[in-house]
């Protein structure tokens, strides 16, 4: 009996070095930063502020908001990072479902500051973050960095947001490093997927297929679409469907239901959707309450074009019925 013990012991030790050597020895999955560089135009650079400043919105999540103004716009300096999140924080518009976060997260500066920003990663190496979720040293991205939203970026869009990311003024704004919480630290390094190639641009003729594309590097879907705790994927049978929790001081809003059902939008025109998006073109002062995780200020730069694009697509989605919650839209 004590020598089948031993033996099991032996296994479960072998198993277990197994395991750590190949999580941290193999993962994440990647591959070397492509040879990809960008050539900077005047119509790049212009191309690159539209989807950096109304249709990613980089800087909501790499800058302070100041959540006085509706929408929570951001902060200057903007691009250079903001305070960690931890097991303290009150986290305005993220629900952790468990007071806080578990361990220690700060959101990165992405100036072209040399020491403590993206100014001495390589056009390849800040395309592969963006789009794959590894880090210039090969490390996994915390997905809070939507790099699986942004997978299917064309290497024309992600080639633009670099040319503008690198036209800004330098900041230097060093953030800690991460401290994740057991078994956060060893999830998150499962979920980088390498891309095979190049990524071709959606042609905009197609307004279905284009609206589609906007609606993932928008992370329209994201917002609008209910996940499994623990999963970048959203649940399939409820794409747009909304019902997503935002927390906004001491109310819990939830995101709108875009499909074409009466509990949805299945009484706006596209007039109404894009009247929408024009509302607020302004912030404005507001109680925590009263304000939107939305940032409707910066998504109302947007194109009626693209704005259309995105309709045009939502009305093909299948009508989904979503009980009446109190929106965030």
């Amino acid at each position: 009996m004590r020598s089948f013990l031993k033996a099991v012991a032996a296994v479960l030790v072998i198993a277990i070095a197994g395991a750590l050597i190949y999580v941290y020895g193999y993962l994440p999955r990647q591959r070397p930063a492509p040879d990809f560089r960008v050539d900077v135009t005047p119509e790049v650079l212009a191309h690159g502020e539209y989807l950096v400043k109304h249709v990613l919105l980089c800087n909501d999540c790499h800058s302070e908001r100041d959540w006085t103004l509706y929408s929570g716009p951001a902060k200057p300096p903007l691009g250079a990072g903001r305070p960690c999140m931890d097991e303290n924080t009150k986290a305005v518009g993220i629900n952790f479902g468990m007071g806080g976060f578990p361990g220690r997260l700060c959101i990165r500066n992405i100036t072209p500051d040399v020491e403590s920003g993206i100014g001495g990663w390589t056009d390849g190496e800040i395309a592969r973050a963006i789009r794959e979720g590894v880090s210039r040293d090969g490390q996994a991205l915390f997905p809070i960095m939507p790099w699986f939203m942004y997978a299917g970026m064309s290497d024309e869009d992600v080639g633009a947001v670099i040319a503008y990311l690198r036209s800004q003024p330098p900041v230097k704004s060093f953030r800690p490093d991460r401290q994740l919480d057991f078994p956060l630290n060893i999830i998150f390094r499962l979920y980088p997927k390498p891309l095979d190639g190049p990524v071709a641009s959606i042609p905009r003729g197609d307004t279905v297929a284009y609206g589609q594309y906007l609606t993932r590097i928008a992370r329209c879907e994201f917002c609008h679409t209910a996940r499994v705790r623990g999963q970048l994927e959203p649940v399939p049978d409820r794409l747009f469907s909304g019902g997503v929790p935002f927390v906004m001081g001491t109310r819990t809003q939830y995101s709108k239901n875009l499909t074409p059902h009466e509990t949805g939008m299945g009484g706006w025109t596209k007039d109404v959707f894009l009247a929408r998006f024009r509302a607020h073109t302004e912030p404005f002062p507001v109680t925590e309450e009263e304000n939107s995780e939305m940032d409707w200020v910066a998504f109302s730069g947007m194109t009626d074009g693209d704005l259309g694009a995105i309709w045009d697509f939502l009305q093909t989605l299948p009508p989904l019925e979503t009980k009446l919650l109190d929106r965030a839209d």
